[in-house]
């Protein structure tokens, strides 16, 4: 089985991969590999070794909307990856405001961040 792991560092949030936790983020990860490519069927295998002949835009519009239950998946986990990306840092902007950041790289990246925008201003 497949386990998502980033240090608490990285970004401050805890993943609970390992000790498994009751994560929405950690559940959308687990058997994604496998789900999307363990036991293609023979339609799958087909559309994959036509996709590099294909058009990226009838590619991304198969991925938008097609039925296959891989696809489905995926396109569950890229809700729950980009909600939690974005909960991160909305988290990470209103600690750098009060002056609450801690030194992950979030945080640190927040800060220097708004510390170009500010340069920007003064130019």
């Amino acid at each position: 089985m497949f386990h998502l792991h980033f240090p608490p560092g990285a970004f401050d949030y805890e993943f609970g991969a390992l000790d498994d936790l009751d994560n929405p983020l950690t559940k959308s990860y687990t058997d994604l590999v496998y789900s999307t490519f363990g036991t293609p069927t023979s339609g799958q295998i087909l559309f994959m070794s036509l996709c590099r002949y294909l058009p990226s835009v009838f590619i991304r519009y198969m991925f938008e909307k097609g039925s296959d239950p891989a696809l489905q998946k995926i396109r569950q986990n890229r809700v729950h990856a980009h909600r939690v990306a974005r909960e991160l840092i909305e988290q990470k902007r209103q600690e750098i405001i009060v002056g609450q950041s801690e030194k992950d790289i979030m945080s640190l990246l927040g800060a220097s961040h708004r510390v170009a925008l500010s340069a920007a201003e003064i130019d």
